[in-house]
């Protein structure tokens, strides 16, 4: 008995599989926001302006370009504005 859903379960899920990814592609076409970032590094260097997608927030924006350089900005000074 056990052997029948076994069986059925691999196909019911890829039969699923395309449904799925086409529902969470559509949101994410959405026009997300985009933040142009600027920073200094720790000796007082300017880093080259980023530009980020931040769905939720400025935070988010400026934790993105962070991860971006890698570390080499002092996050006090990194500063992103939202682009219209």
């Amino acid at each position: 008995m056990s052997k029948k859903y076994l069986l059925g379960l691999p196909i019911a899920v890829f039969a699923m599989a395309p449904a799925v990814g086409a529902i969470d592609a559509a949101p994410a076409q959405a026009g997300v926001p985009t933040y142009t970032c600027n920073a200094q590094t720790w000796a007082g260097e300017t880093l080259p302006t980023l530009t980020v997608e931040a769905k939720y927030s400025k935070r988010q924006a400026i934790g993105e370009a962070q991860t971006n350089w890698r570390g080499t900005a002092k996050y006090s000074t990194i500063d992103c504005q939202l682009n219209k």
